[in-house]
């Protein structure tokens, strides 16, 4: 009798191919999903930089106004700020008043900015707010940035 010669057959070869082809398929998943949550990440760190890059000049040069403004980062970024004054409230069940400005005390803004970025089928938002305070109008034209004389 003739010797067999060892080796695979036809059917462990395609068992092992399918095998490997789904093992690469998962693997693909994987990094494509890294790769999306790596980009959506630094596009919201984007975000980030340009809404603190714009609160950080509100009310440096000239006085916070109340109302609303908008513009574009750049083609991709857009951007809606609303300031408007902030009221401090009691505490809920709190006896005690609101507290009322008294002249010479810094008045407090609220700043609302809202940042926007994507296309037409997928829009991303960012929601900041922040407080800034400041000095109310001196000599009644113009309000102060609270620094000291010569640093505003």
């Amino acid at each position: 009798m003739p010797r067999r010669q060892a080796g695979f057959t036809l059917i462990e070869l395609i068992a092992a191919f399918v095998i490997f082809a789904l093992g690469f398929g998962v693997l693909m998943q994987i990094l494509g999903g890294a790769l999306r949550t790596t980009r959506q990440s630094a596009e919201a760190t984007q975000a980030a930089l340009y809404a603190q890059s714009l609160l950080d000049i509100q009310g440096i040069g000239e006085p916070l106004k109340e109302g609303g403004s908008s513009g574009d980062f750049d083609n991709t970024y857009h951007w809606q700020l609303n300031v408007q004054r902030y009221q401090i409230q009691a505490a809920p069940g709190s006896t005690m008043a609101p507290a009322m400005n008294t002249p010479g005390q810094p008045e407090l803004f609220q700043l609302e900015l809202v940042v926007s970025w994507g296309n037409q089928y997928l829009q991303h938002h960012a929601r900041f707010v922040t407080l800034r305070s400041m000095m109310p109008p001196r000599n009644g034209n113009q309000l102060s940035n609270g620094l000291p004389p010569g640093f505003g």
